[in-house]
């Protein structure tokens, strides 16, 4: 039974901090050890590396924005572009396990906004989209952090995205 608590424990930190080779304020040679094959794009004084994982379901990829060699910005972001029931549940379902799991981790979110949690089809009954589902911690272990669920569309383009970001904490 221990041994279950133990995989219990572990598939929840890894579920959760799959991110978690990588911290806030690292330098960017750091990372480049612990993802030595990660691509990367350059855009002025920034350099982003992307990471493929998996989230509760959703195939998305980890980015990891270096400002001056130092890591300020890890991200995750999953866009879904069929819009129909089972995929806006899958997106709910996989925010309110990611939002629960960083409770565990990180305590209480400062705040929590609930918007609409019903699917509706924008091809029966138009919108311009809105906001599911957003936590946010601050200032934990020096970051700012926010994870949600959002359903964007218009002028007939709609996406379901689900995304966590992890800021310095200034």
């Amino acid at each position: 039974m221990k041994y279950f608590y133990f995989l219990f424990f572990v598939a929840i930190c890894y579920n959760t901090n799959a991110q978690s080779k990588a911290s806030i304020g690292m330098n960017i040679n750091n990372f480049i050890s612990v993802y030595p094959n990660a691509p990367k794009s350059v855009y002025q004084n920034t350099v982003t590396y992307s990471v493929a994982d998996t989230l509760y379901n959703l195939p998305g990829e980890w980015g990891y924005r270096f400002e001056n060699d130092k890591l300020n910005w890890i991200f995750f972001s999953k866009y879904l572009d069929e819009i129909n029931q089972a995929n806006f549940d899958l997106c709910y379902n996989s925010a309110k396990n990611i939002i629960s799991d960083y409770t565990k981790y990180y305590g209480t979110p400062d705040s929590v906004y609930l918007g609409d949690t019903t699917f509706i089809d924008p091809f029966i009954k138009h919108h311009w989209g809105y906001h599911v589902i957003d936590a946010y911690w601050k200032n934990k272990k020096n970051m700012d952090i926010n994870a949600s669920f959002n359903f964007f569309g218009g002028k007939g383009e709609y996406h379901f995205i689900v995304t966590i970001n992890y800021f310095e904490n200034k």
